[in-house]
């Protein structure tokens, strides 16, 4: 868990070489950090709804989670990123392309993502900048292609070799007990046995999920693998030959979340003492382009071509009053000195809130 103090402001593209030059005096850095992260915005798959009863109170709640990755953009022939951040982006001029994540022929990707919930910020009149208390976790998932295969058995244990539709010799018992309880109505029915549960049927109600998320996602304009292919055996005995990729958003779905919107991020960092200062645009796919096999293309959120600035500190823990008063105190001063530069404030904290509306 991180207690961040954030503040955030923003500048028109005109200023950007005039803010990056200030900030480069401000911190000594005269090369600033790269910024581009890709992220996913993600709800609960399933709403929890508390029954509300009189005197109990239901403190259970739900949030959407950020999935955060880097992502790749082209470069020239001497490894340069061809997009230039001091460059307006112009629409249907400025090509933005960036490379597929979910898709490819590429095996064994290995791709470091950040799952992120936050909390509403903290309320106050008093509040010198925004505190809010998030929670972070980070995984390695790697996209792999699994080969499955089972070798045809006689008697074989494996329950995909189960037949879950009922035989005709137990339709023609169940028949035979239904006449003798009709002609003896004091004895009471017999409960015929029900059929073990095989894990046949689980991954088949994987293999539905998994196709319905597909579904769902490629209308959201997202990018999905097959997740499971079966091809069938020439003989009778049963063998089974299958592949799976997984994907990501595979993950995702078997951890109760679904994908609603996506965002990539392009901008710079640069470090003051324990603040870290960021300076980035926000893009969204362009679903006006046709989708070329060379990657998807972006266009900026916000067509002003206004950069957005966040300054923040990380503090370790919510409880550590000292440490959160002297990030409050180092904010606003660097509030202060940067006023006639750009204006620093606090964000309201109502279009922060990402709990789940009951």
């Amino acid at each position: 868990m991180v207690h961040q103090l954030s503040l955030v402001s923003s500048i028109p593209h005109n200023k950007y070489l005039q803010t990056v030059s200030t900030l480069q005096a401000l911190t000594g850095q005269s090369h600033q950090q790269s910024i581009s992260t890709y992220t996913l915005l993600t709800k609960p798959s399933y709403a929890f709804k508390p029954k509300f009863e009189p005197g109990k109170i239901n403190q259970i709640e739900q949030y959407y989670m950020r999935c955060i990755t880097t992502w790749s953009e082209e470069v020239d022939d001497e490894g340069e990123s061809k997009f230039d951040l001091s460059k307006p982006v112009i629409p249907k001029e400025t090509n933005i392309i960036v490379k597929k994540l979910f898709t490819g022929d590429a095996d064994d990707v290995e791709r470091v993502w950040t799952l992120q919930i936050s909390d509403i910020p903290i309320a106050g009149k008093n509040q010198g900048c925004c505190q809010q208390q998030m929670n972070e976790s980070t995984l390695v998932h790697t996209h792999t292609t699994v080969e499955i295969s089972t070798e045809k058995v006689e008697n074989s244990v494996d329950t995909m070799d189960i037949d879950p539709t009922p035989k005709v010799e137990d339709m023609k018992q169940e028949e035979i007990r239904k006449e003798d309880d009709r002609k003896d109505e004091t004895k009471p029915k017999e409960e015929l046995p029900k059929p073990e549960e095989s894990n046949n049927a689980k991954d088949v109600e994987m293999i539905d999920l998994t196709e319905d998320t597909a579904v769902k996602q490629e209308q959201d304009g997202m990018e999905i693998d097959k997740a499971l292919k079966v091809e069938p055996s020439s003989n009778n005995a049963p063998e089974i030959s299958s592949t799976r990729k997984d994907s990501f958003l595979i993950f995702l779905s078997d951890l109760g979340y679904e994908v609603i919107n996506q965002y990539w991020l392009k901008g710079i960092r640069f470090f003051h003492g324990d603040i870290i200062i960021e300076i980035y645009k926000i893009f969204i796919r362009d679903d006006d382009i046709i989708e070329s096999t060379d990657g998807i293309k972006l266009k900026l959120l916000d067509e002003s071509n206004q950069f957005q600035i966040k300054a923040y500190i990380n503090v370790n823990k919510s409880t550590d009053i000292d440490l959160i008063n002297a990030g409050v105190k180092e904010l606003i001063k660097l509030q202060e000195f940067l006023k006639n530069l750009f204006v620093l404030e606090i964000p309201d904290r109502m279009f922060m809130d990402s709990r789940i509306k009951q």
